[in-house]
């Protein structure tokens, strides 16, 4: 026999029980996985007992993109330099990627934009607004930021798992630039993330020394 399935209205569920569950059944198993009669199976409930909670897959798609953005975003350190505003909400969205990795397709395919997470890009411009940057400007930065930190998770979530290239067998085929680009160990997403995001804040610093 297999496991009863709660009925009921609400089957005691809360929503956020529901986008937890959500969440680890993304990251165990990927997005493809994720349906509402695969949902309701690993809570045990009848899918139906799902849409008083959310709408249909769809709405509980974006309910985890936002559930995993108001689990990683803080409020912004308003009184810190706009510089490690910036570098902080960046690391945040990666710790919060790295933590689900489910949940990165998902990042690519929607833009982040709810309620609970425009107050915390709400923080972060007006950090930028007050170092002097025009608001459009400073939402331009906050977008390009978001978009390096999802695209790089996304590169490597999609690649294939190869061994990095060896420095020593580059500089033997030829490739001395490559191998001494790699004599320290190979590229990350967290170096890769550092240096993209540390050019992106110097690039947009321009913004200011041209006003």
């Amino acid at each position: 026999m297999g496991k009863a399935r709660v009925q009921g209205r609400h089957a005691g569920l809360t929503r956020d029980q529901v986008l937890e569950a959500a969440v680890r059944l993304v990251d165990r198993d990927g997005v493809d996985a994720l349906s509402m009669r695969k949902l309701a199976g690993e809570l045990g409930v009848e899918a139906m007992t799902l849409y008083h909670h959310v709408r249909n897959k769809q709405g509980l798609e974006d309910a985890i993109v936002e559930y995993v953005l108001a689990e990683s975003l803080g409020p912004p350190r308003e009184s810190a330099p706009w510089q490690e505003v910036v570098a902080g909400h960046a690391d945040e969205l990666h710790r919060g990627l790295t933590r689900h990795p489910g949940a990165v397709v998902l990042f690519a395919s929607r833009p982040a934009i709810t309620p609970a997470t425009l107050a915390v890009l709400e923080g972060v411009l007006r950090v930028l607004r007050d170092a002097g940057f025009a608001p459009r400007t400073a939402l331009h930065l906050v977008y390009a930021v978001a978009s390096a930190v999802v695209g790089q998770h996304l590169a490597y979530a999609t690649a294939p798992a190869e061994p990095p290239p060896d420095a020593g067998a580059l500089a033997d085929a030829g490739l001395p630039v490559f191998a001494a680009a790699l004599a320290d160990g190979p590229v990350t997403v967290e170096s890769r993330l550092e240096i993209t995001v540390t050019a992106l804040i110097a690039g947009f610093a321009t913004f200011l020394d041209a006003s």
